[in-house]
């Protein structure tokens, strides 16, 4: 398996973008499973999240769905069918309880006017979001379903992961129709590939929490 040892996220914005814009919009509460916002939509606003975390995934013509993003408190969504004011291509949803702020445009850019150093985290955002799509671009491209099983996992313990004594646990109660939907294989597939990871000793399985053996 080829894992970029290297790979890491600088998630230092999503405190700075949190203290400076949870109090500048309307608070949401939205239960695990509630759809937030739907393709093929205009928005001329944003969301923060201030708890909990959200999914955006694309569906086929079929309605399969195929997850893109994982995001949590302190990430923003919708900004760039905001700054583009075209159709969002997404379909948002939240992965768990989640507590939002939902922001007018004129709100933030009258904000980002008065405090022009926000943009930096923001820009941070933003291009992570990017990196986190080229990966899964790149895997797609040159990896079997194995190691891209194997290379999201290696990132989900990144971005949303905690270190133990074993690697990184990643603090997500990951189901495997989900796996499935962010490396494109079925539900079958990824169990019988976590399986073998696990024999493999590359991953530890605790229930529905996968730790990555460093």
């Amino acid at each position: 398996m080829i894992v970029r040892e290297e790979y890491a996220i600088d998630y230092s914005y999503r405190e700075i973008i949190l203290n400076n814009l949870k109090d500048i919009g309307t608070e949401m509460f939205f239960h695990k499973g509630d759809f937030i916002e739907f393709q093929f939509k205009k928005m001329d606003y944003v969301y923060l999240i201030l708890d909990g975390k959200v999914i955006e995934y694309f569906l086929d013509p079929q309605g399969k769905e195929r997850i893109i993003l994982i995001l949590s408190s302190g990430d923003l969504f919708g900004e760039i069918s905001m700054i583009q004011e075209d159709y969002d291509q997404v379909v948002t949803r939240a992965y768990t309880d989640t507590k939002v702020c939902k922001i007018n445009k004129s709100d933030l850019m009258s904000y980002l006017e008065k405090n022009p150093s926000l943009y930096n985290s923001i820009l941070l955002m933003v291009t992570s979001k990017f990196r986190i799509l080229m990966s899964q671009l790149y895997d797609t491209t040159y990896f079997d379903a194995k190691d891209r099983l194997y290379r999201l996992l290696k990132r989900l313990s990144i971005q949303h992961g905690v270190k133990v004594k074993e690697g990184r646990k990643i603090h997500l109660r990951l189901i495997h129709e989900d796996l499935g939907s962010m490396i494109g294989s079925s539900r079958s597939t990824v169990t019988r590939l976590l399986k073998e990871l696990e024999n493999e000793g590359a991953i530890i399985r605790k229930g529905k929490t996968i730790v990555v053996v460093d």
